[in-house]
């Protein structure tokens, strides 16, 4: 209960044209680094982390490691704030969720778990993902301390064929 108070009082601080896209959620299941399944207005619904790619399956280490550190973030059966941004071809919705009132996917790319990408459907240029990355690079955390650096993960996706993103 104080966690649902406590991203309530987060999302009154947050200008009204955000406040008025905020919907409760309950987390059902962690899909990967990118995505989760919630239940939203009693169903079940795929969440895209807006803004952000994960490391490719085909990335080890670096896409486990992406899913120990949103397992470390998340959990099943939290509670948490939904912003829809987009909808996907995928039937996902695509948005930010607010765990604990804090941002999850600025989180993972403040971690260096996650990359920034402004490729993706949803707004992104009123986010500092961009800011919060180049600041993990700098500092070399996760997938910047990869040595050779790490290949983009949309290019991996590009040069394996596709897939979902």
């Amino acid at each position: 209960m104080k966690r649902i108070a406590a991203a309530l009082l987060m999302a009154l601080a947050l200008p009204l044209s955000s406040r008025a896209e905020l919907q409760p959620v309950r987390v059902l299941s962690i899909s990967n680094a990118q995505q989760l399944l919630v239940e939203l207005d009693g169903q079940g619904r795929a969440v895209r982390l807006a803004c952000l790619q994960a490391p490719r399956r085909s990335q080890t280490p670096w896409s486990t490691r992406a899913s120990v550190a949103i397992n470390a973030l998340v959990k099943v059966g939290d509670q948490a704030l939904f912003e829809l941004r987009s909808r996907d071809v995928y039937g996902r919705l695509v948005g930010r969720l607010l765990i604990d009132g804090e941002d999850l996917g600025a989180a993972l790319i403040r971690q260096g778990a996650v990359v920034a990408w402004d490729g993706f459907l949803g707004r992104c240029d009123d986010l500092d993902y961009s800011v919060l990355e180049t600041e993990a690079a700098s500092a070399e955390l996760g997938v910047w301390s990869a040595q050779p650096p790490l290949e983009r993960p949309w290019d991996v996706m590009e040069r394996e064929g596709g897939g979902e993103p």
